[in-house]
């Protein structure tokens, strides 16, 4: 998982930097976005806070944020999938396999150049 960060609060920023050490990446190579105020990018954002919009309240513990960055890009994936599949009104068994291959190719992808990037 890559994860960049867009804080306001020094205080929320240097929290999450202490938790996610070893997934922080810029936001040009990150899959997904954490931040403590509206993000407008085509990332998925995972957005803490105490208003009703958050996707995790304030006070939050590590494990309940990386439960909800889990959530938060697994039903990402599975929205690009989704719309993927709904281009064309039916499209055939092997368009079907086709999407889910190279969906499979790119987290595959993903995990191993991880892998190779922690070696370093």
């Amino acid at each position: 998982m890559k994860i960049a960060l867009q804080c306001h609060s020094i205080l929320i920023e240097k929290s999450l930097r202490k938790f996610l050490k070893n997934f922080l990446v810029p936001e040009h190579q990150a899959q997904i976005i954490v931040s403590d105020h509206p993000v407008h990018t085509k990332l998925p954002v995972l957005r803490i806070g105490l208003d009703a919009d958050a996707d995790l309240k304030k006070p939050f513990s590590r494990s309940q944020l990386m439960i909800r960055l889990e959530e938060k890009l697994h039903n990402y994936r599975n929205k690009e999938a989704l719309r993927a599949f709904t281009i064309e009104e039916d499209p055939s068994l092997e368009e079907k396999i086709e999407v889910a291959t190279r969906s499979f190719v790119q987290e595959l992808t993903s995990l191993i150049k991880e892998h190779y990037e922690k070696r370093r």
